[in-house]
């Protein structure tokens, strides 16, 4: 296998396209303590995200502030260009003030590198230009949407559900099957980039308790109806999954110098859903140390909680579980990014491979819904109070255990299948299959 050159990366040309970007030198530590700062306010809109469907504009604007949304962006666009340990412990601590804004945050920041990988130099210099340079796309799975062929592009049609991270997004990323006349065989599926501008968002679709949890997500429904897409923006969905398998790469890697935007989802999207839960966690194991240090034990000698072997016992056990969950998403950051520099230097990166770390994420989140359901139990029956933060963790947690990733059986198939060389139909379910 020949070694991947790369141009050098964190690099930006003079001709670039240049935008605004409020936060630019900020440190990957500095970065992070500005996501911590905002912790008061954004616990303290908790109630309105919730009926807003997604946090609130003064959040929004804090975050605008110093270039939060920036955090993957490409330097030739003025952005961060962070690695994904500082993404997704950015993504800990925004969901540690509240997972559902920490949800809407992450899906509409964290696709970056899919529209920095897989669109061409063209479509680039427009999207990381327009709207400030700010590029939130949310990214949904097939549903039935389609898209067909023309002249000059692809016309999409369709309406998907659960388009988490909306509420600020400039565009959207809906994977859509390739409708041929005449063609029989696997379906295939593609994913245009469109303008928030171009589509319809059903508002009253998210929020303001239509989920029993999660209700500031910005998981909002939106249709795509006769959506003319330039062949520029749009992107077969393979490459989402198997670009790491070949020395070319993608044009992300080769105009940007930088083996992230090899633009993977396999693995990457595990993680950015674990990192929520992990964020949702330590919400929990906040509130639950407020109430062993407020309140008292209902027997003698009637001291406060913390003092209780009885409540030390559960909170030690919580604490346990978030900071093994903590440490499974920054080890998966580690060796994620060891693969990608593995791939550097002429090793592929299968899809198998992406999916087989996943384990991480996967166990990750499955030991943070364990910490949020502990704390929940032993926090006593206020906990269970409606406006109670204990009640809105538990829920949060309990709306992603309803997500087809959280199905923790069909995860440990499909590792299983990966570690013995078996086929994982897993990666076949959207057009993830071998290339031909």
């Amino acid at each position: 296998m020949s070694v991947v050159t790369a141009s050098k990366a964190n690099q930006q040309p003079s001709d670039a396209p240049r935008v605004h970007n409020p936060g630019a030198g900020l440190s990957p530590e500095a970065f992070i303590e500005k996501i911590i700062a905002l912790r008061p306010m954004i616990r303290d809109q908790q109630e309105a995200a919730d009926a807003n469907g997604g946090y609130v504009k003064e959040v929004h604007e804090a975050l605008l502030d110093f270039g939060a949304y920036f955090a993957l962006n490409p330097k030739r666009y003025n952005g961060h260009e962070f690695d994904v340990a500082t993404f997704l412990r950015a993504s800990i601590e925004m969901s540690r003030s509240d997972p559902g804004s920490g949800w809407c945050y992450t899906f509409a920041t964290g696709h970056v590198p899919m529209i920095a990988g897989h669109y061409p130099q063209e479509a680039q210099d427009e999207i990381f230009t327009r709207h400030g340079g700010l590029a939130l796309a949310p990214l949904r799975a097939p549903t039935g949407g389609t898209i067909r062929k023309v002249d000059g592009g692809y016309v999409c049609n369709g309406k998907w559900d659960w388009g988490s991270g909306m509420s600020y997004a400039t565009h959207v990323m809906p994977t859509a099957r390739l409708v041929e006349d005449g063609v029989a065989g696997p379906p295939t599926f593609f994913v245009p980039l469109i303008p928030i501008e171009n589509i319809t968002v059903l508002w009253d679709s998210w929020g303001n308790g239509n989920s029993m949890g999660l209700n500031a997500s910005g998981s909002h429904t939106f249709v795509v109806d006769n959506v003319f897409v330039p062949e520029n923006m749009c992107t077969p969905f393979q490459a989402f999954q198997r670009a790491g398998e070949s020395p070319e790469g993608t044009f992300g890697t080769r105009l940007h110098g930088n083996s992230l935007y090899l633009g993977l989802t396999t693995s990457y999207f595990t993680s950015t859903i674990a990192s929520v839960m992990v964020g949702c966690a330590w919400a929990a194991l906040d509130e639950f140390e407020h109430v062993l240090r407020t309140k008292k034990t209902i027997n003698p000698p009637f001291g406060y909680r913390m003092h209780s072997p009885d409540y030390q016992q559960p909170f030690g056990d919580a604490l346990m579980y978030a900071k093994a969950a903590d440490a499974c998403i920054m080890e998966y950051a580690r060796q994620y990014q060891k693969l990608l520099k593995d791939w550097e230097n002429g090793i592929p990166l299968t899809a198998e491979a992406d999916f087989a770390l996943g384990a991480l994420c996967t166990n990750a989140a499955r030991l943070a819904s364990k910490s949020v359901e502990v704390a929940f139990y032993a926090g006593g029956s206020s906990s269970a109070m409606k406006g109670g933060r204990l009640n809105r963790y538990f829920r949060d947690m309990a709306t992603y255990r309803t997500h087809p990733i959280a199905q923790y059986h069909t995860a440990a198939i499909g590792f299983a299948q990966g570690y013995l060389g078996l086929p994982v139909p897993l990666l076949e379910t959207v057009g993830g299959g071998k290339r031909s």
